[in-house]
C-alpha cells in the first residue's frame, strides 16, 4: 500500500490495522480457551480414572477412586468458580465484533462514509459504533476498565487511517488479501478439522457401546472377570461431553458455509470496476455483505456467551 505521502509502497499486514482493544479481547479469550479446554480434559480423564479404579477389586482401587473422584469434584469446583469458557466466549465475540469495525472503517464500508465527508466524521461514527460494543460488554472480564474508558480515537490506529485515505483500488487489493483470504483460508481449515474431528468422535460413540456390549456378555458368561462397563460407560460419557465442549459438528458446517459465502463475495468483489462513478458506493455494499458473512460466527459466539451466562445465573 502506498504511504499517502509519495513513500515506498509496502504490504499492509491486517495485524497493524487491528487497535489495542481487539488485541486485549483476543488475548482473554484464547486465555479463557486453553484454561477451559484443560480443565475439562482434566476433569473427564480424573472420571474415567475413578470408574475404571472403582471397577477393580480390593481396598487400594477404592481408595484410587475416591482420589480421582475427589480431584474431579475440585476441578468442577474451579471451572464453575472461575468460568473460563464464559471468558473465551465474551473475548472472542468481542475481539471480532472490534474486527469488523475496523476493517469496516478502514476501507469505508457500510455506513462509514466516502469522501467529501471529513475524516472527524468517519471517527465520530468509529467511536459511536465501538462505543456501543463497549456497552454491549460492559463489565465483561474481556474488556478491561482501562481500555473501555479509553476514548474511541485511541482505538484507531494509525495503518487505518493510512489506508482508508488510499484509492478505491488499493483498499479493495488490501481488503481481499489481507481480510476476506485470510478468512476464507482460516474458515476452510477449520471446517476440515472440526469435520474430521467429529467424525472420529461419531465413530467413537459406537465403538464404545459396543465394546461395552462385548464385556458385558463376557462377563455374564464368565469369560470375563474385571467389571469394566462403568469404565467404558465413563469413557463413552466423557468422549460425548468433549464433542459438545469442542462443537465439532455445529462449526464443520458453520465454518464451510462461512467459506462459500466469502468466496462468491471475494468474486463480487474482484469484479468491481473501479473506476466507474458509482464505485465507492457499491463497495460499500459488498464489503458491508462481506462483514456480514464473518459476523455471523459473531453472532455465535454472542449466543453461547449469553446461554453460558444464563447457566451460570441458574447455579
Amino acid at each position: 500500500m502506498a504511504s499517502g505521502t509519495g513513500g515506498a509502497d509496502r504490504v499492509v499486514r491486517e495485524r497493524e490495522l487491528l487497535p489495542e482493544l481487539f488485541w486485549a479481547a483476543d488475548s482473554a479469550s484464547q486465555q479463557g480457551q486453553h484454561r477451559a479446554v484443560r480443565l475439562s480434559a482434566a476433569e473427564l480423564l480424573l472420571l474415567v480414572a475413578a470408574a475404571t479404579a472403582g471397577s477393580a477389586d480390593g481396598r487400594p482401587w477404592a481408595w484410587l477412586a475416591a482420589v480421582a473422584y475427589l480431584g474431579a469434584i475440585g476441578l468442577s469446583a474451579v471451572i464453575s468458580r472461575q468460568n473460563p469458557q464464559g471468558l473465551w466466549y465474551e473475548g472472542r465475540a468481542a475481539a471480532e465484533s472490534v474486527k469488523t469495525l475496523a476493517w469496516k472503517f478502514a476501507v469505508r464500508a457500510d455506513a462509514v462514509q466516502p469522501p467529501p465527508r471529513p475524516l472527524p466524521d468517519a471517527e465520530g461514527l468509529y467511536g459511536l459504533q465501538l462505543g456501543r460494543v463497549l456497552h454491549a460488554f460492559r463489565g465483561s472480564r474481556a474488556i478491561g476498565p482501562g481500555l473501555a474508558g479509553r476514548p474511541a480515537e485511541s482505538q484507531v490506529t494509525a495503518a487505518m487511517r493510512a489506508l482508508r485515505e488510499q484509492p478505491l483500488a488499493v483498499r479493495r487489493d488490501v481488503y481481499l488479501r489481507e481480510r476476506i483470504q485470510v478468512q476464507q483460508d482460516w474458515y476452510r481449515s477449520k471446517s476440515r478439522y472440526c469435520a474430521r474431528a467429529g467424525f472420529w468422535t461419531g465413530v467413537a460413540g459406537v465403538v464404545l457401546p459396543l465394546l461395552g456390549l462385548v464385556l458385558a456378555v463376557l462377563r455374564a458368561l464368565g469369560l470375563f472377570s474385571f467389571d469394566a462397563l462403568g469404565a467404558v460407560s465413563a469413557v463413552a460419557a466423557s468422549v460425548t461431553a468433549w464433542a459438545q465442549l469442542r462443537q465439532y459438528r455445529p462449526l464443520a458446517a458453520a465454518y464451510g458455509l462461512a467459506a462459500d459465502e466469502l468466496a462468491l463475495i471475494r468474486a463480487q468483489l474482484a469484479s468491481l470496476d473501479v473506476g466507474s462513478p458509482d464505485a465507492e458506493e457499491l463497495w460499500a455494499r459488498f464489503s458491508r455483505d462481506a462483514e456480514d458473512a464473518v459476523s455471523r460466527e459473531h453472532t455465535t459466539w454472542q449466543a453461547r456467551r449469553e446461554v453460558n451466562g444464563a447457566a451460570d445465573r441458574e447455579y
